[in-house]
């Protein structure tokens, strides 16, 4: 009786530690996911707590915008920010292992792909 109930704990423990690896190590996404320096085709960005820094390959000068806040929703990265008074949002998703990220359409600006520089 003693071997059997210690097979079932061992099962049991077994089952548990592999269902907790099936869930890919996905990790709930937070501001050190996003916040630093990232390079894109067009455009490099620097995500602060409350500014979001915009620099213009194109050489316009840089722009700096008001952060209000950040959101994180499952794998998206939900920036709130303020353009000329008017409050936006721009979502951030596609987040790599090797660094990479992609801004999400909408109607404040297309879908652009970054990397962490």
């Amino acid at each position: 009786m003693q071997g059997d109930f210690m097979t079932f704990l061992r099962n049991t423990v077994l089952g548990v530690i592999l269902l907790a690896g099936s869930t890919g190590g996905a990790t709930a996404l937070s501001f050190k996911d996003i916040a630093g320096k990232w390079c894109g085709e067009c455009t490099n960005y620097t995500f602060n707590r409350d500014t979001l820094v915009v620099v213009f390959h194109s050489g316009s000068p840089t722009k700096r915008f008001t952060v209000t806040s950040y959101e994180y929703l499952d794998d998206i990265v939900k920036m709130h920010w303020v353009n000329k008074g008017k409050e936006l949002f721009t979502e951030f998703s596609e987040f790599s292992d090797d660094g990479t990220m992609a801004q999400q359409k909408n109607d404040v600006g297309p879908r652009r792909l970054f990397h962490r520089c």
